[in-house]
């Protein structure tokens, strides 16, 4: 109850006082409550809202992220695994809400309750699906070829364009005339498989799994023994070769080339990219080439690693730091438990485990250390530096000025805080004192000198005309009394 009575006092004081670490602090133009937990930002015409315990962010327009990395939703698609998605687009859309669906395509509409009753169009790679009691019975449609399932996956038929049927793993044949003929016994052990036959690279394979497997066709060969130990791989003018995988490889071909010697050494080229082992997992090196780009990535130990590409550069030693460079500036983290860039991470997750932060942007530098308990703004020579809710002492144009227990007390260019008040501080009678000096600052000696000397002079010039008057006076009293009765 007292917990409650000092919070309620502490957001119906001056806002001043708001500003109380860890209830409410600021660090450049993010606002937090209770510490790193709520977060709340608008730049740029941009609102971004972060509530970390619920691992849940609003960006606008219309960006949700929900139990982070679980949820995300957005005007395009939205998710939450395992029981809720939703595709749009200009004509069509699908919802899942598990355990119903619905949509909607340019031609017709769609739903169903899984596993009662359903159908779709245009999912799945399928043209219509449709089921009753799944997986009692199921039907899928594609170019042509409608496959009906009775007790998936244990008996399937298959017309049309593409015959034949499935009687569990036992036995299935499947015959395309002109295109396609496939049977297996036991799958996936004994398969025998032609396809292609009406293309100019028609692919036969025959597989006794995992004992003897071989596809061939007048471009190809792959040819295996107690698959993966030894295999033998050729596509056109490239060779790989595994004598017994995962310790010996070797690629030849114009392309690409390489040798694996695992653990010690492996290098692999693909036209200009390049991919180094040594000592594997200790190093890594990765060389790629997108367009006119080069990205580089260095990894010690699988999870440590420097990198540069698109995004900018990229350096971290798990658990202890992790530095970025990029267009947004630069920023460094301790630690760096877990070593991923990812936006949503990023914004959600990573203030929660991040003890001090530092990032710079052109002359803009911030510091935030242990939740906001010290902070530090800098660009140029101006700058703010404040310790929790106890002291905090900036240097703006005006000049510098300071406060403690964020307000109680404090003195700036202009005002002065007394008990969380603000008092706007009158500088016009400063400045006249100064007689032609800077607002604020001091006249010089000799400027202070000349002014007593011309305020003495005044004064002597007041007296001397009082004293002439005085006199004057005197005169004229004789002829006062003579005129009167």
């Amino acid at each position: 109850m007292r917990a409650c009575v000092i919070l309620l006092l502490i957001l119906l004081s001056p806002c001043s006082l708001a500003a109380f670490w860890p209830v409410y602090w600021e660090l450049g133009n993010e606002k937090n409550l209770l510490g790193p937990l709520i977060s709340y930002e608008k730049k740029d015409d941009k609102t971004h809202l972060t509530v970390r315990p619920l691992l849940s962010s609003y960006d606008s327009p219309r960006t949700y992220s929900i139990l982070f990395p679980l949820g995300k939703s957005t005007e395009e698609k939205a998710y939450f695994v395992p029981v809720y998605m939703r595709h749009s687009s200009k004509n069509a859309y699908d919802v899942a809400l598990f355990p119903f669906f619905w949509g909607k395509t340019p031609e017709k509409s769609y739903g169903g309750v899984f596993p009662f009753y359903g159908k779709l169009y245009h999912r799945f790679r399928r043209d219509e699906i449709g089921f009753a009691l799944w997986p009692l019975y199921s039907y899928s449609t594609w170019e042509g070829t409608t496959r009906t399932n009775i007790i998936w996956p244990l008996f399937s038929f298959y017309k049309g364009r593409e015959e034949g049927f499935r009687l569990g793993p036992l036995y299935g044949r499947r015959n395309i005339p002109g295109e396609r003929r496939s049977s297996f016994v036991l799958w996936p052990f004994f398969i025998k498989d032609e396809k292609d036959l009406n293309a100019d690279n028609p692919k036969k394979s025959l597989w006794a799994f995992p004992f003897y497997m071989q596809t061939t066709s007048p471009q190809s060969s792959f040819y295996a023994v107690m698959w993966p130990l030894f295999t033998y791989t050729r596509v056109r003018d490239r060779t790989e070769i595994h004598a017994p995988w995962p310790f010996y490889e070797r690629t030849t071909g114009t392309e690409e080339s390489g040798v694996h010697l695992w653990p010690v050494y492996s290098r692999r080229r693909t036209d200009k990219d390049e991919v180094t082992y040594v000592l594997w997992p200790i190093y890594k090196k990765t060389e790629r080439y997108p367009g006119e780009s080069r990205w580089t990535q260095t990894r010690i130990l699988i999870i440590d690693k420097y990198e540069k590409d698109d995004r900018g550069t990229f350096f971290n030693i798990c658990p202890f730091f992790e530095y970025r460079r990029g267009s947004a500036g630069s920023v460094f983290y301790f630690p760096s438990i877990l070593p991923w860039r990812n936006e949503g991470f990023d914004r959600i997750v990573r203030p929660l485990i991040t003890l001090y932060e530092y990032r710079k942007k052109g002359e803009k530098t911030t510091t935030n250390l242990l939740y906001g308990f010290y902070t530090k703004e800098q660009e140029g020579e101006y700058w703010k530096r404040r310790l929790a809710c106890l002291l905090e002492v900036k240097q703006e144009p005006g000049g510098m000025g300071f406060e403690v227990f964020s307000g109680l007390f404090g003195v700036d260019a202009n005002r002065v805080k007394i008990f969380y008040i603000p008092i706007k501080r009158d500088k016009a009678g400063a400045a006249d004192s100064t007689d032609g000096g800077e607002r604020g600052q001091p006249a010089p000696v000799g400027e202070r000198q000349a002014a007593d000397d011309g305020n003495t002079q005044d004064k002597g010039d007041r007296v001397q005309g009082s004293i002439e008057a005085a006199e004057d006076d005197v005169r004229d009293l004789p002829r006062q009394e003579a005129a009167s009765p």
